[in-house]
């Protein structure tokens, strides 16, 4: 884990176009988790719940 004190020294070196840059792959990466849950909330199961039946129909 990255020092808090080392974090905001490397921020506060980081120019605007950087700063830029990292807020759009931020943004992007949230995008793409938030997208990633909604496909599996849209699921008629999830994961867990197709292993469970699974192992319910192999007893």
């Amino acid at each position: 884990m990255i020092n808090t004190e080392t974090l905001k020294s490397e921020l506060n070196e980081l120019t605007v176009c950087q700063l830029t840059s990292l807020q759009y792959a931020i943004a992007k990466k949230l995008e793409e988790k938030a997208t990633a849950k909604s496909k599996s909330e849209k699921a008629l199961l999830t994961d867990e719940e197709l292993d469970m039946l699974a192992e319910v129909m192999r007893n």
